[in-house]
């Protein structure tokens, strides 16, 4: 009987430790792994997305990160607002430009009803975004970055799994100063 106990302790011992070792080497996801912070959209990149006239946004997260990437018809700046309380008082922003060939991508907070927007940096908050890159092409400006979904800053709106309010606008210009062409709000989904 005592062999049998030991060959059924043995059996589930090496059940785990084949089960943990499979577990331990498992990627973070997807958007970890064909994700690429270079201005171009491809498919399969992300795992969500939707569109609002000439403006799209598209969406992926790993359970620690979301990827994002926006793109409008447009040679000025993009916009994406996350949890937006009404109007878009105290909501927490991300502008994305380009600039001769160069990405710019900041991470802000409307103080108003309707603006201005600040760097968080200038409000006591963080720059959160972990990396970013983007291109203007054809008449269109893509912009591309990864955050933390929950910061921990205050100016910072916290993802989650499910549903997630927008704001979302874009700009003919490139300063960040020069009101929106277009704007809405919408919905993603993580």
């Amino acid at each position: 009987m005592t062999r049998l106990y030991v060959a059924l302790f043995m059996a589930l011992f090496m059940l785990l430790a084949v089960l943990g070792a499979s577990c331990r080497g498992a990627p973070p996801g997807p958007a970890a792994d064909g994700w690429l912070a270079d201005g171009i959209i491809t498919a399969g990149e992300y795992a969500g997305q939707t569109s609002y006239g000439d403006y799209e946004i598209h969406w992926n997260s790993d359970g620690r990160y979301v990827y994002l990437g926006i793109k409008a018809k447009t040679a000025g700046w993009v916009a994406v607002g996350f949890q937006p309380e009404p109007l878009h008082r105290e909501t927490d922003m991300v502008l994305g430009f380009v600039r001769d060939g160069e990405a710019s991508v900041l991470d802000m907070f409307s103080t108003g009803d309707l603006g201005p927007c600040s760097a968080d940096s200038e409000l006591g908050g963080s720059d959160d975004i972990v990396d970013f890159g983007g291109r203007e092409e054809g008449g269109e400006t893509t912009i591309e970055f990864k955050r933390l979904l929950g910061t921990g800053d205050e100016h910072d709106g916290e993802l989650f799994s499910g549903i997630n309010e927008i704001i979302w606008a874009y700009s003919s210009l490139d300063d960040v100063r020069q009101k929106h062409t277009e704007r809405g709000r919408g919905e993603i989904r993580l």
